[in-house]
């Protein structure tokens, strides 16, 4: 059977990397010996649809899979029309959307049926069950489908317990030059996953697909998985995108072990905690390779922080920041503006607070209630009657920083207009900060102030900014040094 897997198209945005989601499916299929083509639309943003339309037909797949997240449904939409037109074959849908919304989502006409939670091994009862002709649905728990007009719930499969029993994502089926991930020299760098689930209840998360029943994949997996990566395409630049990938210390540290045992000489970042990360752990972390870890911070405020249900504190998003730095690693805060009980002054201390942390890069998005997460239960609760529509196309809460863009179903107590402004203000303000604490660094902290007074006035920028590059030159190749390492990423 031929199956053409689908990522959706985005709103004016390049997807950044593959969907490993679509990765893991068109594995399993593949162990099956079907034929498999993934197209993900989501990497040409200016091009119409009707031509990545085209090349599925052309395919002539016996099956097409799509997946979406709610904020690019709209495009799944409006392909599923074009190709069930063409084609007249069966369509699947999975992903955030489907899982959150499952009932709307089968009500479209030119989906047939629908993947609920963690796809895997129900993709593959529901494969095995189209070649066998026997079509027993019902029987396939987690396949939602259509009878009589009517949608019929296949409810929700329990969650795969043993992750290393999967194949690994078919990659081989992505344009992977096409994805603009890249280390800071320009060198490809892929994304892995090493667990699912997430135990937290953050109150802006959506947990529908992997759960918040965390399970593991074993050190010998992952380090087999990178070495294929390595053998196959050259690869030792890695993104770990898990939820948390430091949830388990003692897991991490064995897998730190076997990163450093093996000598696999790579260089990776991932996503963390606050408050599940030591000097000691974060030193270990960068002789296993580290040089960069994602921190969610959200916000600066600690009232706000805490309704956010994220549980932790200023104290220790300081201890982390500045743990990390010391130990060579670079680090990067997320921060949402915008959050329910967000004032201005509650946004000013967020982006004060921004500017006071020795983050190498911080990114300002807006807060966005999305269905299924206790954001969007909350937003019902104040406006009875919210439902998913179109416009969710326009829901981004990520900021461009090159020009305002309106939030979506604002939930703070500022305006849309002043959030919108604030956003931007936050970038341009953390930034300052930044070349303010690297003149510091370079010149001293009293003649790095004065040199950074002068810098800010006009007619002698230019002279500030030579001053500035001479003097960082020494400090910039240990920046480079620490953050690169001699053997790669340099």
């Amino acid at each position: 059977m031929k199956i053409a897997f689908v990522g959706p198209k985005w709103n004016e945005m390049v997807n950044a990397y593959p969907s490993l989601g679509l990765g893991y499916l068109a594995a399993v299929a593949e162990q099956d010996n079907h034929e498999c083509r993934i197209f993900d639309f989501g990497l040409r943003p200016d091009r119409p649809l009707e031509e990545e339309v085209q090349e599925v037909v052309d395919f002539k797949p016996d099956l097409v899979a799509f997946t979406s997240m709610t904020t690019s449904y709209a495009s799944i939409e409006e392909a599923a029309a074009m190709l069930k037109e063409a084609l007249g074959v069966r369509t699947v849908i999975g992903g955030p959307h489907a899982t959150t919304l499952p009932e709307l989502t089968l009500e479209n006409p030119h989906l047939d049926f629908l993947i609920f939670g963690e796809g895997e091994e129900v993709f593959r009862d529901f494969l095995r069950a189209l070649e066998s002709g026997l079509h027993n649905w019902s029987e396939i728990v987690g396949l939602w489908y259509k009878e009589d007009g009517r949608v019929i719930s296949g409810g929700e499969r329990p969650l795969i317990k043993d992750l290393d029993g999967l194949p690994f994502p078919a990659r081989h089926l992505f344009e992977l030059e096409r994805y603009p991930l890249y280390t800071p020299n320009g060198e490809p760098m892929l994304t892995v996953l090493s667990s699912r689930g997430c135990p937290y209840n953050c109150s802006f998360c959506f947990k529908g697909i992997v759960g918040r029943t965390y399970r593991q994949r074993s050190p010998e997996n992952i380090a087999d998985e990178l070495q294929q990566l390595i053998d196959d395409y050259g690869v030792r630049n890695f993104y770990f995108i898990d939820d948390l990938f430091t949830i388990d210390v003692r897991r991490l540290d064995k897998i730190l072990d076997h990163f450093i045992e093996r000598d696999m000489d790579i260089r990776w970042r991932c996503l963390a905690r606050v408050d599940r990360v030591t000097p000691e752990l974060l030193k270990k972390m960068y002789r296993a390779g580290c040089r960069q870890i994602h921190y969610g911070i959200e916000s600066g405020n600690e009232e706000v922080l805490k309704r956010t249900a994220k549980h932790i504190r200023l104290d220790q998003v300081r201890d982390a920041v500045r743990w990390t730095e010391e130990a060579g690693i670079h680090s990067k805060g997320y921060f949402i503006l915008g959050l329910p009980g967000d004032t201005r002054e509650t946004i000013e201390e967020t982006i004060e607070f921004a500017a006071s942390l020795e983050l190498s890069e911080a990114m300002f998005s807006i807060a966005t209630p999305m269905p299924g997460t206790q954001l969007w239960n909350e937003l019902l609760r104040k406006r009875p009657g919210t439902v998913y529509n179109a416009d969710f196309t326009k829901s981004y809460y990520y900021n461009s920083y090159t020009s305002e863009i309106a939030p979506f179903m604002n939930v703070s107590e500022v305006s849309d207009d002043e959030l919108s402004g604030l956003a931007i203000e936050a970038r341009r303000r953390f930034l300052e900060a930044k070349k303010k604490r690297l003149y510091r660094k370079s010149f001293g902290d009293t003649a790095g102030s004065i040199l950074w007074t002068v810098s800010k006035v006009t007619p002698v920028r230019r002279v500030g900014s030579a001053l500035t590059r001479v003097g960082l030159f020494h400090n910039f190749r240990r920046t480079k040094d620490t953050f690169f390492g001699a053997a790669s990423w340099s």
